[in-house]
Order: structure tokens, then C-alpha cells, then sequence
């Protein structure tokens, strides 16, 4: 196996610190324009640090194509932006089989898969070691989205001692400081038996019980999204951070929440709780307090409300609010990124549900909703976050 051809991005200004107003700037859109006016768009309302994903390197004949990646990344950096990526797959070293056409979310299993990946991160590490220093380890890798074949707590904490392998190799030759982050799993509500997925706080106390205590991240990332509670009937109409949602928590105990003691399977809990549950699992696998990054979190908000998933502009604008009063209240979360920074094109087909559609900071053509004045006013009263 021979290892990729890393050329490096030049130096581009020091590292910015870990901050609180960071701007997811994915989506789906045929217009290659607008994706050229999202990074400056973030700038301009305040945005510190952008999150991108390796969903942005493409493949041919296994090999990577780096040009839209090295894009973005520079685009930011010339910005004095902060850059988070996140890992995925590669075609050398993709275990499903049929073999998908989109490699993003096809996780290395195999120890022939594992050597291949890590050739791979190396690269990746290499090329970007000069203007990218957080790297989030992989998507939701606790549902079959971006975990081809579903799930598997033990083939997570396998990949994440692989990867931490390559950034202490990194470090070590060229002295660098590249951090990886746990994560970033999604959704606290999953209901056992679904099709391929586990709630984030069973899923996590298993990866790290397969893990042995072993330090193989330097923080943790979390998909810090609410859906609308299902467990005790229809579904809710408020699903803000100040709701208190129905979690599967399968028996877990946490002095958060209603009725989270005893065994209990589900409890109630606000997002604050949630956030607290997710780094009591780690502390009580011995890894202490760990920073917490919520790479991705949001709320949509649409012009024409109606259900429970499509609330009214001035609800997402409430819920964001509400949201950073949470954050700021909270030591351990060193990071957040808003999802998302604009809508996504109307009517375009994407594999998320209808709904996401509406996550936007901005309307589709750009116009801000009032949730985007919420993201500019607690970035201005908060310099040192």
C-alpha cells in the first residue's frame, strides 16, 4: 500500500482560539456561486471559526481529489476564520460491500481497512498541518447515515485509536498541536430497535467501555440537535433548548433530568441536561471534564409555519436565544457552531428529511432571518467566547 501524496497549504496566521460563534456553512445548492459567497456571508455576520467536512474531497481512481477542500479551507484562513473538518471515508478503505458510490459515511473496519485509512488521515494531516489544528473523528457515527452497516460501538473505538495513532505520529514529527474529537454522535431520543442507530448516551458509555480508558481524543464533539418528543404521544409542539424532551438513556443514571435514576430507561430532560449527561459519561469512564465542541446544532425556521418541525421565524430566533444563554452558563463548552448558515435550495433532492431544509441563519437567497440578528448580538457581547 502506498501511502497518499500530501502536498502542504502554506501557513496562513496562527490558529484562532476555540470560540463560541462558529457557522456551519454546508448545504445543498446547484449554484456553485452562492457556495462562493458562504464563507465571506459567515465573516460578515461575526463568524470566528467555519466547520467543514471531508464529504468535500472527491475520489477518482481512489485517489483524492483535494481542489474544493484546499478552497475552502483557504477562503477561510485568508479570513482569519478558525477551521474545524470533519473525517469520513476513503475508497482504499471502505469495508461495506456493495461498495457505495458516496464514501463519505463508509467506515474502515478491517484491520487491512484500518492500515489503509490511516495512510490516508496522514495525508490529509500533512496537507492541512499549516492552517487546520481541530479535526471533529467522524458524522454521527451512531446511525447508519454516515455508518454504513449501522452502529458498532466496537468498531468506533477501533477507528478512533487508529486515528489518534496518526495525530500522535504528526505531532511528533513536525511538532505540531492537531487535536481530535470525539465525535460527533446525534440524536439523545433514538428509541431502541431502530434501523441501525443508538441514542448518543448508550452509544458513547459503549465506546468508551470498549476504549478501557484508553486517551485517544483530545476533546469531544456532539451534534447537539432536539427533535420534537414522540415517546409519550404526538409529537411536542416546543422542542427548544428549554423543553424537557423525552432520552433514551437505557438504564444509565444522571442527576439531570426528571426520573433519570434507577435503572430507568427514558427520562426528561432540558438541552442544558443534555448537555451535562453527555460529559458526565466520559467523567464516569475517568476522562475527567472534557472540552466539549457542539460542531453542529440549530433550529429550522420557515416563512409559513405549521407543524411541530416547521416552526415560525421568531421560535428559531427564541430557541437560538435561548441556546447561547446555555452555552455561556456552561465551563466545559470550549465551541459551537450554529447549523446553518443559509437554507438549503428549495426543492432540491437531498438525502436529509424536509424539514432541514429551514436550518438557515439566512433565507436560501440570502436574506437574514431574525435568527441571524440573535447569532450577531451575542457575538458582539461576548469578544473573549
Amino acid at each position: 500500500m502506498v501511502a497518499h501524496k500530501a502536498n502542504v497549504l502554506p501557513y496562513m496566521g496562527s490558529f484562532p482560539s476555540p470560540s463560541l460563534f462558529g457557522i456551519n456553512t454546508l448545504g445543498y445548492d446547484s449554484n456553485w456561486a452562492n457556495y462562493e459567497r458562504g464563507v465571506p456571508a459567515a465573516r460578515t455576520m461575526g463568524a470566528r471559526w467555519v466547520h467543514f467536512t471531508n464529504d468535500s474531497i472527491h475520489f477518482s481512481d481512489g485517489q483524492p481529489n483535494w481542489g474544493t477542500l484546499d478552497s475552502q479551507v483557504a477562503q477561510a484562513r485568508e479570513r482569519g476564520l478558525g477551521v474545524l473538518i470533519s473525517l469520513g471515508g476513503t475508497p482504499n478503505a471502505c469495508s461495506a460491500s456493495p461498495r457505495p458510490r458516496d464514501f463519505t459515511g463508509c467506515p474502515p473496519t478491517t484491520a487491512g481497512d484500518l492500515y489503509a485509512y490511516s495512510l490516508f488521515l496522514h495525508a490529509e494531516l500533512l496537507r492541512y498541518r499549516n492552517v487546520v489544528q481541530y479535526y471533529e473523528s467522524w458524522l454521527e457515527p451512531n446511525g447508519p447515515s454516515f455508518w454504513m452497516g449501522g452502529a458498532n460501538p466496537q468498531q468506533y473505538a477501533n477507528l478512533l485509536r487508529t486515528q489518534y495513532q496518526v495525530f500522535q505520529q504528526v505531532n511528533s514529527t513536525y511538532h505540531t498541536s492537531l487535536k481530535l474529537l470525539f465525535g460527533g454522535p446525534i440524536s439523545f431520543g433514538t428509541a431502541p430497535g431502530s434501523p441501525g442507530a443508538i441514542a448518543v448516551l448508550p452509544y458513547v458509555n459503549q465506546v468508551l467501555g470498549d476504549l478501557h480508558g484508553a486517551h485517544v481524543f483530545d476533546g469531544i464533539g456532539l451534534h447537539g440537535y432536539r427533535f420534537p418528543s414522540q415517546n409519550n404521544g404526538p409529537a411536542t409542539l416546543d422542542w427548544g433548548p428549554d423543553a424537557a424532551n423525552w432520552d433514551y438513556v437505557g438504564g444509565l443514571s444522571f442527576p439531570e433530568g426528571r426520573g433519570c435514576n434507577g435503572g430507568a430507561l427514558w427520562c426528561q430532560m432540558t438541552w442544558t441536561d443534555e448537555l451535562r449527561a453527555y460529559e458526565q459519561v466520559f467523567e464516569n469512564h475517568g476522562y475527567g471534564q472534557m472540552p466539549l465542541w457542539l460542531t453542529e446544532f440549530g433550529w429550522p425556521g420557515t416563512a409559513n409555519p405549521s407543524t411541530a418541525l416547521y416552526p415560525s421565524f421568531d421560535t428559531q430566533a427564541q430557541y437560538l436565544t435561548e441556546a447561547y444563554n446555555d452555552i455561556l452558563s456552561l465551563p466545559f463548552v470550549q465551541s459551537a457552531f450554529v447549523f446553518n448558515l443559509r437554507d438549503y435550495q428549495p426543492g432540491l433532492a437531498s438525502p436529509d428529511p424536509a424539514f432541514f431544509y429551514n436550518y438557515g441563519l439566512l433565507q436560501y437567497n440570502f436574506t437574514p432571518k431574525p435568527a441571524a440578528g440573535v447569532f450577531e448580538r451575542f457575538e458582539q457581547a461576548n469578544p473573549g467566547r
